[in-house]
C-alpha cells in the first residue's frame, strides 16, 4: 500500500503520476489524499461561476485522473486552498495521522519541505503535516482517539536532480530513488489531461516531463542500496494491507 499526500488536485498528475501508475501495474494498492480542493486557483477552458463550483469541478477532475492512474481510494480533506499554511496545523496533522492508521500504508509519499520547484506555501504546509503524521501514527500515546497505531516502513519526499522551477531554479533534496516511468509516460499525460481546467499549465507540464521521477528517503527502513529504482525495494509483502 502506498499513501500519497498532496495539497491540490493535479499535484499528483504533475509530479508522481508515473510512479503511481507503475505501482498499480505492479499490484500495489494506492490511496491519494489532497488537503484542498484547489478552488482558489485559475481555471481555463471551463465555465464555473463561483469557488464552490470550481471546487466541485476540480474534485471531479481528480477522480478522473485517479481512475486513469489506478488509484484505489481518493480522499479530499477540503481545507482552504491557498491558505493551508494558515489553517490549524494540529487539525491537519490529526486528520492525516488518523488516515495513516486506517489505510496502513507501507510507504508514505509527499512534497519535500521546500514545497516542490514552485515553493508553494500549501505544498510546504502539507509536507510538514504529512511528515508529522508519518511519525505520530506509530505512537500509541499520540492522538489515541485516531485509531490503532501503525508504523509505516518508509517516508519519501518528491525531489529532482539539480535545480528546477522559475527564477534560477530551486534545489531539491538528494535523490535516493529514481523510478523509471518510460512505460507510464502516456498514462501520466492522460492523467494530467483529465485536469481539464488546468490545461493552461500544459506547456510547463511538458517542459518538466521526464522519463524518471525522483524521491528522497526521509526515514524508515533503509534502502538496499544508496539509489534504488523502487520505493518498495527490499520490503517484503507480508505487511501488505
Amino acid at each position: 500500500m502506498l499513501l500519497a499526500i498532496f495539497a491540490h488536485p493535479d499535484d499528483e498528475s504533475f509530479s508522481v503520476a508515473g510512479t503511481l501508475a507503475g505501482c498499480h501495474r505492479a499490484g500495489r494498492k494506492l490511496t491519494l489524499v489532497t488537503a484542498t480542493d484547489g478552488e482558489a486557483g485559475r481555471v481555463s477552458g471551463v465555465v464555473a461561476d463561483d469557488r464552490k463550483e470550481v471546487a466541485a469541478l476540480r474534485r471531479r477532475e481528480l477522480l478522473d485522473a485517479a481512475g486513469i492512474l489506478g488509484v484505489d481510494r481518493v480522499v479530499t480533506l477540503g481545507h482552504p486552498d491557498g491558505r493551508l499554511d494558515t489553517a490549524s496545523g494540529d487539525a491537519l496533522v490529526a486528520e492525516l495521522t488518523g488516515l495513516v492508521r486506517r489505510v496502513r500504508p507501507r510507504v508514505v509519499l509527499t512534497f519535500g519541505p521546500e514545497g516542490a520547484p514552485n515553493t508553494h506555501a500549501d505544498h510546504r504546509a502539507v509536507s510538514r503535516a504529512a511528515t508529522a503524521a508519518f511519525f505520530l501514527a506509530g505512537l500509541g500515546t499520540s492522538l489515541p482517539g485516531a485509531g490503532a497505531p501503525w508504523r509505516s516502513d518508509r517516508l519519501y519526499y518528491l525531489t529532482w536532480t539539480g535545480r528546477s522551477g522559475p527564477n534560477g531554479g530551486v534545489e531539491g533534496l538528494p535523490v535516493t530513488c529514481r523510478v523509471d516511468i518510460t512505460r507510464e509516460i502516456e498514462t501520466k499525460r492522460a492523467a494530467f489531461a483529465a485536469h481539464r481546467s488546468q490545461q493552461h499549465h500544459l506547456a510547463h507540464f511538458e517542459e518538466e516531463l521526464r522519463p524518471q521521477e525522483e524521491f528522497f528517503l526521509v526515514s524508515g527502513v533503509p534502502q538496499p542500496e544508496p539509489v534504488t529504482s523502487d520505493l518498495f525495494a527490499g520490503l517484503t509483502r507480508d505487511r501488505e494491507a
